[in-house]
């Protein structure tokens, strides 16, 4: 079906344009001046091989096409002798089928003079292409129907400053001042972003405790709404089993944690039971935007 398609229909399909926004540049940048050939592996390869090779026809580069399975099945080889080669697929997950496609291609590397062998993805699930739009685990809790890779590089970049221009952020994604205002404020908008100051935990604070209580559902519901006003309060989470409320404190000493379990948890009628456990500063988070009354 694909084989059939008008020339640059595949150029007006979403996933062909996040593929190009994300590594069109460095693809271009990787042929050059010398003649190339993308190899779409499998069915998605050849989708996404297929359009990236439509948008750099347009650029006139003297780009050819052809397929193959990743055990090398199916390729034409007139149509790599003498070029660059990019070999294209949806992703990578364990790596199997892009150690296997990148061995076959070596073996024949020599005897067809190919100049050089790369491997371009939509998502690299295990840090091996050359070139890919999104880079994250296999286990990564983004939803790429929400989130594309550009925002999460915009995300990123605003978790490390949140004051960061938009001409910085448009420097490091590859996008147009205009296009990051335009996500940034649909990211903020949807409920996905919150631009806010946070305090550094480690210039007020030198110690922490995760407090275990075991009580019933009223008193649970009553405590959670007193440590959340609480500026000691950093962590907060009903939990299953025996202790039913975990709570996190940052304090500056040790006495602080004992009067916060005193005053704040001991005093209260409906605990049953309590366990402490008393440590470093959390590892994670880093800074936080503790209640100020």
């Amino acid at each position: 079906m694909l084989k059939n398609m008008t020339k640059n229909t595949l150029l007006e399909a979403k996933p062909i344009q996040r593929l190009i926004e994300g590594i069109g540049k460095d693809v271009k940048k990787y042929f050059g001046k010398e003649p190339g050939c993308i190899i779409g592996l499998g069915d998605d390869g050849f989708f996404y091989g297929l359009g990236l090779h439509q948008w750099l026809s347009q650029q006139n580069k003297n780009i050819d096409f052809a397929t193959m399975d990743d055990n090398g099945a199916g390729l034409e080889e007139e149509k790599v002798r003498g070029r660059k080669i990019l070999m294209v697929d949806n992703d990578i997950v364990t790596g199997k089928g892009y150690k296997r496609a990148i061995e076959v291609m070596r073996a024949r590397k020599e005897r067809l003079k190919m100049k050089d062998i790369k491997f371009a993805v939509l998502c690299d699930r295990a840090g091996l292409a050359d070139f890919s739009v999104y880079s994250y685990s296999a286990y990564a809790p983004w939803s790429l129907e929400k989130l594309d890779g550009t925002d999460l590089k915009i995300l990123q970049e605003l978790a490390e400053d949140g004051r960061r221009s938009f001409i910085d952020i448009a420097k490091k994604t590859r996008f147009s001042q205009v296009a990051v205002k335009n996500r940034v404020e649909r990211l903020i908008g949807s409920g996905f972003l919150k631009i806010q100051g946070l305090l550094e935990i480690e210039k007020c604070y030198s110690v922490s405790a995760h407090i275990e209580i075991e009580a019933d559902q009223d008193t649970i519901s009553r405590l959670i709404e007193k440590f959340e006003k609480s500026p000691l309060t950093y962590h907060l989470v009903k939990t299953s089993g025996r202790y039913n409320l975990l709570v996190g404190i940052v304090v500056p000493n040790l006495e602080s944690i004992e009067n916060f379990i005193d005053r704040e948890v001991r005093k209260d009628p409906g605990v049953r039971h309590i366990e402490v456990s008393v440590g470093e500063l959390p590892i994670i988070p880093k800074t936080w935007n503790p209640p100020i009354s």
